[in-house]
Formats: C-alpha cells, structure tokens, sequence
C-alpha cells in the first residue's frame, strides 16, 4: 500500500528574520585569529639570558648592545606593532576565505599573544641589564646564583635561576642556612659602625663634618675598588669561598656608601 509521505511545514519567513540567518551564519564561516602561547619554561640566568660570559669582570660596552638590541625587539609598543599587523593580514585571508566556505581551509595560522609576553620579557632584560652593569650588582649577582647552585649541588633550571630576579627573605635564609658565610672580623663591623654613625650622626649643616664625609667618601670609594680587583682574583682562582666573602665585605661598604651620597645631597 502506498503511504503519501508527510508534507512538510511551510512558514513564510521575514526579511528581518532572513537577514539575521544569514549574519549568523556568515559568522560561523569567518575565521577567528588563533592566539599562540608564548610562555616559557624559563628565562634563565642573566647571565646567559643577555649572553654574557659568567664572570666578575665582563665587557660593558657589548652587554649595553646587546640589551638595546633586545628591547628593540621586544618592547611592547614594537610588539604591539607587530601584532596588529599579523591581525591585519589574517583578516585579509579570511575574507577571502568566507567567499567559499564550503571549500576545506587549511588551519589558521595563530597570532601570537606577544603583548604579556613581551612585557614579561622586557622587565626581565631591564632587570638583567640593572644586575650586570656594575660592579657590585654584577659579582653580588654572581655570588647569588652561585650559591644558589652550591645548595641544589648543581646547576640551576632556567626556571629555577629565574626566580632570583626577586630577592626572597626565606629562600635568603635557607641559603644560609646550607652554606653559612664565614663570620665578619671584630675589626671590620666596628669600622662600618663608625662610619654608620658618622653618617646617620652628623649634622649636614657643619662643615666639620662635611669635611669628614668628603673623606670617609673617598675612603669607601677607594674600598670599593679593592674589593672589585679581590673579587676578580678570587672568582680566577676558583675561590669561591673567598669570592662569597669579598662580596659580603663589599655589600656592608656599598651601603655605607649609598647612604653617604645621599646625605650628602642634602
């Protein structure tokens, strides 16, 4: 027996609602840009992060090249450049591609996300930069990351030598807690106790002791630059235990130092 098959139903359908299908669809077929990660497992050292050779005693000029080179590169405004321009060519291949939807595409190739990315970037090259451009920060850094590898007894992680970009009080303690530094002489605290209260003492107004701070300046200066030439002997030798000290000393005459030319200033 033949049985009529069922007729469908017939609705008309408004130009409105028409012209909303066809939008919604339209949408379905455009190709959203991808977003690639960018995240790594680590940055580094800073050493090796702005390629520089391990050492207390490094080429200054080659370093400032190489950090300017890389925040050109990595600067978030160029970045962002960069982007919206990536953003403006897929728009232009998906266009195109809507023409025939139903023709298989090939995948989209992603934008990268720099923006965090190159933001994160560019705060750690400033802060590698700031670490190895001097003397004293570039051998504390040094004794630090040393150190840090003293107590793991190896080399660290990329993501593990990233973390001493901040100074953390409790990892501070636990490496000295492994690897104690070698107690500071009677003689030495005891100068940097006077100097203390010479600078924190005197009255700015006198000329006596501005005399005195003028002297006491050039004798921490002076400091200083032994302590830089010590630090290179003994980083040479394979030291290490002396290059920790020297650097220690170095730290106490670095502040006393800061704190002068500040008063100083007043």
């Amino acid at each position: 027996m033949f049985i009529a098959a069922p007729r469908l139903l017939q609705r008309r359908v408004g130009p409105a609602r028409l012209a909303g299908c066809t939008t919604a669809a339209a949408s379905l077929w455009t190709v959203q840009p991808r977003r690639c990660s960018t995240a790594a497992s680590g940055k580094g050292n800073f050493f090796d992060f702005l390629h520089v050779a391990r050492h207390p005693d490094i080429d200054v000029a080659a370093l400032q090249k190489t950090y300017h080179n890389l925040q050109r590169r990595v600067h978030p405004d160029q970045q962002q450049v960069q982007v919206r321009e990536l953003e403006r060519r897929q728009q232009r291949r998906t266009a195109a591609a809507d023409a025939s939807p139903t023709v298989a595409a090939s995948p989209t190739p992603c934008v990268p996300d720099a923006a965090g990315a190159a933001v994160d970037v560019s705060t750690y090259a400033n802060a590698a930069y700031e670490a190895l451009r001097t003397p004293y920060a570039r051998c504390r850094y040094l004794s630090r990351l040393v150190k840090a590898e003293e107590v793991k007894g190896g080399p660290l992680t990329a993501a593990e030598a990233e973390e001493l970009m901040v100074e953390d009080d409790r990892r501070t303690m636990a490496t000295r807690e492994a690897r104690p530094d070698a107690p500071m002489s009677q003689e030495f605290l005891m100068e940097m106790m006077s100097a203390s209260e010479l600078i924190f003492g005197g009255d700015g107004a006198d000329e006596d002791v501005r005399r005195q701070w003028a002297v006491l300046r050039h004798d921490l200066e002076d400091r200083a630059k032994g302590y830089f030439t010590s630090a290179i002997a003994s980083w040479d030798a394979q030291d290490t235990r002396a290059f920790h000290q020297t650097v220690l000393e170095w730290t106490y005459v670095n502040n006393a130092l800061q704190n002068l030319r500040e008063r100083m200033l007043e």
